[in-house]
């Protein structure tokens, strides 16, 4: 009782691979290159991304386990819901970052302007910049964000 299976080679027949490759070996050149090309051309290759399997394979999932399918749509708007939701958090930060700094830099030329008013230009000047250069870089930040959208 032998516990190795004996593969067609071992046994004395020829594999499929032999006989193909005996096959290709007997064509002529021309028709070797008429073969290869058309087993290019036959070639298919698929590609699938994205939170969800293959239509195909959504399929066995739910022959598998029923109401798999189901789930894992659950699953998958649960998923897009909690990306909107971080996005939504992302944009009211940005909304007070950009309220925070646009309110920064009007306070420093209220404060200028009233150092200004009170006589002491020195500090105004300094100030006053601060605060004008804030809003400007605000400003341009803004216009980029917007070229990249």
């Amino acid at each position: 009782m032998a516990s190795k299976r004996d593969t067609p080679a071992e046994q004395g027949e020829s594999s499929p691979d032999q006989s193909l490759s005996e096959f290709v070996a007997s064509l002529p050149e021309d028709k070797k290159l008429q073969l290869i090309q058309m087993l290019e051309v036959s070639r298919v290759e698929t590609t699938f991304s994205g939170p969800l399997p293959s239509p195909e394979d959504f399929k066995k999932y739910n022959e598998v386990l029923p109401d798999a399918a189901n789930r894992l749509m659950a699953l998958a708007e649960k998923e897009q819901q909690i990306r909107a939701d971080g996005q939504a958090g992302t944009l009211a930060n940005d909304r007070r970052r950009i309220t925070g700094s646009l309110l920064m830099g009007m306070s420093l030329i209220a404060v200028a302007g009233l150092a200004t008013w009170l006589g002491i230009p020195l500090i105004a000047l300094p100030i006053g910049l601060a605060g004008v250069l804030t809003a400007l870089v605000r400003q341009v930040l803004n216009w980029l964000d917007r070229r990249r959208g």
